[in-house]
């Protein structure tokens, strides 16, 4: 099969969209440094983004990958991905949720970085409503208070700093990885971001490949994708997506290529989730992805 450049098969290169901004830059950018990981305390009574924030500075951590599932949350705001208003964005965010109840996350991770110089996360979760459903969104980090305690795995470094900027090309402000210089550009913790259009499994596979990866895992995997197709035919037509990976590894080929086998939560438009496998060389990315991978090369 002859693929693009973008490692999407001929299938796949119609649903590649056209942002409003100029397509330029790396398309994939990782950046590799020190791994630090603690199980740390989350304190009550601050937003999830002060409460990741404190824990981050004690460790020295710039950017890094935060396991949130069961953190009980009241209040909590949210949105769900939806189509574009205008022509600005290819997709966008619904109206603010707001719950009268908090409730618990069933599964989440969030990327740590900072915007305007202050904490701050990205963060896809799933929870169940009050009849029992299982339920997904993307967090509002600033506007959701950890309503008691928790106990979190947070692992970064502070070779890199998961920055949030405005994005040319998507108009949106986005997390990108950049080297801190306060410590070795080398390590176990791979940090990375890809760009729109890119095949998200074979963005991945890259990933590992560029950093010498032959065994690793993904620590969080967050993001979205054009609509999506899986491994087992399951096909989601809606374009605006959001993503979160509950499962990642990475082996190899007998010639040594890294081989990536995710498995993923998809929330589409309509609030709908689907599980799977995503096929490789069929999902183009469609905003960004954010990935944390684990080296286990040598482990």
């Amino acid at each position: 099969m002859q693929l693009s450049d973008e490692g999407l098969a001929p299938g796949a290169l119609t649903r590649r969209l056209k942002h409003a901004g100029r397509s330029e830059g790396d398309r994939i950018e990782s950046l590799a440094g020190p791994l630090i990981r603690a199980t740390v305390r989350l304190e009550a009574g601050q937003s999830l983004a002060a409460a990741v924030g404190a824990a981050a500075a004690g460790l020295g951590i710039t950017a890094g990958a935060v396991t949130l599932t069961g953190a009980q949350l009241d209040p909590v705001r949210y949105v769900m991905p939806t189509y574009a208003r205008t022509r600005e964005h290819v997709a966008y965010y619904s109206d603010t949720y707001a719950p009268e109840q908090g409730f618990a996350l069933e599964f989440a991770t969030a990327t740590f970085g900072f915007r305007e110089g202050g904490p701050f996360l990205h963060c896809h979760a799933l929870w169940r409503d009050a009849a029992g459903t299982l339920c997904g969104g993307h967090i509002l980090p600033l506007d959701t208070i950890l309503a008691e305690p928790l106990r979190a795995e947070l692992t970064g470094t502070g070779a890199v700093e998961m920055r949030a900027e405005f994005d040319p090309e998507t108009r949106f402000t986005l997390f990108r990885p950049f080297a801190t210089g306060r410590a070795p550009a080398t390590g176990r913790f791979i940090t990375a971001h890809i760009r729109p259009n890119e095949d998200f499994v074979t963005a991945v596979e890259r990933i590992a490949q560029r950093h010498g990866i032959s065994k690793g895992r993904t620590l969080s995997g967050i993001g979205s994708t054009v609509g999506a197709v899986f491994e087992d035919g399951t096909v989601v037509e809606a374009i605006p997506t959001e993503l979160l990976v509950t499962d990642g590894r990475i082996t190899s080929h007998a010639d040594g290529a890294p081989v990536a086998d995710l498995t993923m939560f998809l929330i589409d438009a309509h609030g709908r989730l689907t599980r799977g496998r995503p096929a490789r060389n069929l999902n183009p990315v469609l905003i960004c992805a954010e990935i944390f991978i684990e080296d286990l090369t040598d482990r």
